[in-house]
Formats: structure tokens, sequence, C-alpha cells
């Protein structure tokens, strides 16, 4: 099957940037947050965000310095936080059909304020994605049926820049799960590219065939809790 997906990198410079929970905690559901849009349904994966670690930069790359501390109104209370100054945010999502268009993107973006802080856009980036993955209801009842009480099959995703297939990934691992969780089963998602050597050759020995950079590996757990490799 063929699913289609927007892609957006944005780059922010906040002149002070406070230590906001909105961004900081929870860090890999910031965009999400800040779209205001909520958690996906059981049926539908929506904002898909990239980027994990959010880690502010200088001008020259590098991690800045605390600038200092000041008050900061937070849920309204005012608190004493520490503060950066001239900072960069880059954030990468995926848009799989959250019904928010390209242009409802950039106007959200556009209020250049995330909290109480105000922030400019460097760069606003926006690229449609075709990507062919299994269909996932027919991946998902191949392993449910197998699984006695455990399988694991190998995938093979097409040939993407690696944040491209980390949404890919991404799209697939979330999917799987909310059909697992509603059987009490469990699955685990492991990318070959991130495995140690010996963790990539035991299950290439496994399952008698060569990895390569676009091979996930899908475990179903029919047990409770987290199945090991």
């Amino acid at each position: 099957m063929v699913v289609e997906a927007d892609f957006y990198r944005v780059r922010l410079r906040f002149k002070r940037l406070f230590a906001d929970p909105a961004i900081f905690e929870d860090q890999k559901n910031a965009v999400r947050r800040f779209l205001s849009y909520p958690s996906p349904s059981n049926d539908q994966v929506a904002i898909y965000q990239i980027t994990d670690n959010i880690a502010p930069i200088d001008n020259v790359g590098k991690s800045p310095d605390v600038a200092g501390t000041a008050r900061y109104v937070h849920r309204g209370r005012v608190v004493r936080s520490e503060y950066l100054e001239n900072v960069k945010v880059t954030l990468e999502y995926a848009d799989f059909g959250s019904g928010l268009s390209p242009y409802d993107h950039q106007r959200l973006w556009n209020r250049q304020r995330w909290g109480r802080m105000d922030f400019n856009i460097e760069e606003f980036h926006h690229e449609r994605l075709k990507i062919e993955i299994p269909d996932i209801p027919e991946l998902y009842e191949m392993l449910r049926a197998r699984a006695d009480p455990t399988t694991l099959v190998d995938v093979e995703l097409p040939d993407l820049l690696d944040n491209f297939f980390r949404s890919a990934v991404g799209y697939l691992e979330t999917r799987l799960k909310q059909l697992a969780e509603r059987e009490h089963q469990t699955i685990d998602v492991y990318v070959a590219r991130d495995l140690l050597p010996e963790e990539k050759q035991a299950l290439e020995k496994r399952l008698t065939r060569p990895s390569t950079q676009s091979t996930i590996y899908i475990l179903l757990s029919k047990t409770a809790g987290s199945a090991a490799l």
C-alpha cells in the first residue's frame, strides 16, 4: 500500500528561550501540543514528530550556556526559570492525515508565539511524500496468526532519507501497536541500522536472510509485557 504524508521542517529563533514544559517536557509530542492537535485516535495516526530531542543551538551550532534566570508565567503561576538567549530550535515532523493542510501548518507556525515566548521563523520547509509500506491490517493479521506465543518478521521499507525513513517506521509501528493493544498483545519494532552488530546477526540468522539499511524487524507477542530479542 502507498501512504501519503506531508513532511515539515521548521527552524525557529528565540530571542529568549525559557525552560517551558510545553516544549521541554514530553519532547516527542511538543509539535502536536503546539499545533493544538490531540493524541491520535485508535484508527488514525496524525502528527508524528521525528525530532525526539529538542536541542537549542547558538549561531555557530553549539549548545549555548544559560544566559540567566528571570520570572516566567507558566499555567497562571509566576516562577523563576533559566533562559537562553538568541538560540535556534529545529523540529522535523510528518503529518499522516490530521486534516491540517500545508497552509494550516504554515499559518499556525506564523503565529510566532509558543506559550509566552515569541520566535521568528528562519525556515519552513514542506515536502509531500508517498511511501510504499505493507498493508498494515494484513500484516497484523499475519503476525497474529503466526504468534505461538511470539512471531518475528522482517519488513523492507523503501530506500529513503533518514528523516523520511524514521517517519515511515513511526507510522507503521504506531498503527500496529494500536491494533495489538485492542487484543492485549505486544508489538516491538527494531530498526536494523540501529542494532548492535551481534543483535543484527542474531536476527539475520533467525530469519535466514541478510538485512539492509532499510530493514525493520517486527515482533508480536501474545504474552503480557514487552518481548525481548
